[in-house]
């Protein structure tokens, strides 16, 4: 069972292979929020609606670390230190076996320039130069396990109070249909919807979850309608009725 990892009010997923269950079995993209420069990476952030589907199907289960920072082992709180410095023996290896392989041509040239040192004091000095490894350049891990194994399993109260009944119910059902969802905050929606990963697919509804007794003015709907069409998707109001989910697409037709 896939485990979701609740931090801080958020849902995490830091396991490479439950990320890729999610995504490829159970079209459950998230947000991939890791901080590293040059490719998107893990943790993968999951939406209340998400999760909490993902419970109801018995595909995952929720857990807290309940630990705090004060209580983690001694070890953690020298990690990066030990990391510098194994880092830094490391490279300095690496890059000695490379020296070596041109120490004879690096000595010719600085006998020529008058610099009548020995082979090894030489070679210790270019080391010296080029393997120097800091906090500031230093590699560091992405961690994927917890070594504290100390999580607990939780409800999802916690969950299901960021959300709201007509979003988990609408968002199941366009799970159900066969779609991928994604967010929709940054194009005025609750979701996007695509018929494909949107690795390959670019979404084709922005839908936005209203009560079905909500009353809208001609410049709301006309504002919704055109933000659709001004981002080459369908604009559909996503409501409850009669115990099932129900959709309205805004077309908007110029004259």
């Amino acid at each position: 069972m896939i485990k979701l990892i609740f931090v801080h009010g958020n849902i995490f997923v830091y396991d490479i292979e439950d990320w890729s269950a999610l995504r490829k079995a159970h079209r459950i993209v998230g947000n991939i929020i890791g901080s590293t420069s040059s490719i998107p990476s893990l943790p993968l952030k999951l939406m209340p609606e998400e999760a909490l589907l993902l419970v109801e199907k018995e595909l995952a289960s929720i857990w807290e670390n309940r630990n705090t920072a004060s209580e983690l082992p001694d070890p953690a709180a020298n990690l990066e230190d030990s990391l510098l410095e194994a880092q830094q023996k490391e490279y300095r290896q690496l890059r000695k076996r490379q020296l070596l392989c041109l120490i004879d041509n690096i000595v010719e040239k600085r006998r020529s320039m008058g610099d009548h040192r020995s082979k090894e004091e030489i070679l210790n000095d270019e080391i010296n130069k080029s393997s120097t490894v800091t906090k500031e350049n230093m590699i560091w891990p992405i961690f994927l396990k917890d070594p504290i194994q100390s999580l607990s399993a939780i409800s999802t109260d916690l969950i299901s109070s960021q959300t709201t009944t007509l979003r988990l119910v609408i968002f199941k059902d366009l799970w159900q249909r066969g779609y991928y969802i994604t967010s929709g905050e940054k194009f005025g929606g609750h979701f996007l919807v695509y018929f494909g990963d949107p690795v390959t697919y670019h979404a084709i509804f922005i839908v936005k979850c209203v009560d079905s007794e909500t009353t809208f003015s001609p410049t709301e709907l006309i504002s919704f309608g055109r933000l659709g069409v001004s981002v080459r998707k369908r604009a559909v109001l996503a409501s409850i009725k009669n115990g099932k989910a129900s959709y309205m697409t805004i077309n908007w037709i110029d004259a």
